[in-house]
């Protein structure tokens, strides 16, 4: 009995990382494209991404605020019928057209958006590439990354290209301008609890659907099943003596037992959209946040498995966006005020 704490925090401990990991380097990935190739993909705007209403011509507060909440509406409502369209075609059975769809948006990603991503890098470091070469090595990484996805490699692999796919989408985000961006994570961190919670919701009937049909959520999902499954099947002392089950608890084997946490793909863009957002306002800021959307995911997990009898699905966002959000008008009000005190001490000199 000495040995099921201390495996039951390797299991559990095994659990976390295999999710946090990611995160972590999907965010870290984020800054620093933000904070080396904005500027350049930028070239001095605020925002390459024209919405429905011009957030940065507004003169006040209010009308600023006013924009960018109706932007964040028009956002949240394409997100809203796009969510509908997809749960439309899996209770029709058109397969098919949702993978045709996903492989379009990740072709997408890596032939695209990959091209200029890699540019950046090349003109960040100044290292000379021709046409033809570029060509080259951007077909190969997009026909690998989209076979990795639909068809068959090593899960490794596989989570790679998520990462991928989560990074490039989060960083040209960020484009994105700020109070839209803001208004924006606020307004599908509370969708995203109408969607999966409530009885109504599209993506809770999207996850009851695939659960009864036995089959995977049509989606982008990082499954950290590959790495669980390694961390487990290692034996334990009681097991090795052939009295096992009699040393292990059954909090213990419900967790092995279980299946191992799942992430949309979404929720990494939004947590590295969030963390991106607020690098363009110091290293402080950015690293609180990454700190907020850390704290919350490991809410979100223990509570998933605390209530995992009550609850199949819990959402991802509300916990780190709302946390991570108020971190950084913290870390803003915390730098006005140190701002202010330092130019009263300046002078008084």
């Amino acid at each position: 009995m000495k040995g099921t704490p201390d495996e039951l925090c390797r299991v559990m401990g095994h659990r976390f990382v295999s999710l946090i990991v990611p995160v972590i380097i999907t965010i870290v990935s984020v800054v620093w494209s933000c904070t080396y190739l904005s500027p350049l993909y930028l070239d001095g705007s605020d925002s390459t991404i024209h919405l429905v209403f011009n957030e940065s011509g507004s003169s006040s507060i209010v009308d600023k605020a006013g924009a960018s909440i109706l932007n964040a509406l028009v956002i949240i409502g394409v997100i809203v019928l796009l969510t509908f369209i997809i749960l439309a075609l899996y209770k029709c059975n058109c397969g098919f057209v949702l993978y045709a769809w996903l492989m379009f948006s990740a072709a997408s990603t890596f032939f695209l958006q990959a091209w200029l991503w890699v540019d950046l890098v090349f003109s960040l470091f100044q290292i000379p590439c021709d046409f033809v070469t570029m060509g080259i090595f951007i077909l190969n990484f997009g026909v690998v990354g989209v076979l990795s996805l639909f068809y068959y490699s090593h899960p490794m692999l596989a989570q790679f290209y998520l990462i991928v796919v989560s990074v490039l989408i989060a960083w040209l985000l960020t484009a994105v301008p700020e109070w839209t961006t803001w208004c924006l994570l606020l307004g599908l961190a509370v969708y995203d609890i109408v969607a999966v919670l409530c009885p109504g919701g599209p993506l809770k009937m999207l996850i009851d659907s695939a659960n009864a049909r036995n089959e995977p959520i049509p989606g982008f999902v990082y499954d950290s099943a590959n790495t669980v499954a390694v961390a487990v099947e290692r034996p334990s002392r009681g097991a090795a003596d052939g009295n096992g089950d009699a040393s292990t608890s059954p909090l213990l084997r419900t967790l092995r037992n279980s299946t191992p946490f799942k992430l949309g793909l979404g929720d990494f863009i939004f947590y590295g959209l969030l963390v991106g957002r607020a690098s363009f306002s110091g290293f402080v800021t950015w690293t609180f946040c990454l700190v907020a959307i850390l704290s919350g995911m490991v809410g979100t997990l223990t509570i998933l498995f605390l209530y995992k009898d009550s609850l199949r699905a819990l959402p991802a966002l509300p916990f780190s966006i709302f946390i991570g959000t108020g971190f950084f008008l913290l870390c803003l009000w915390g730098a006005t005020v140190l701002e202010s005190y330092v130019i009263k001490f300046t002078l008084v000199l």
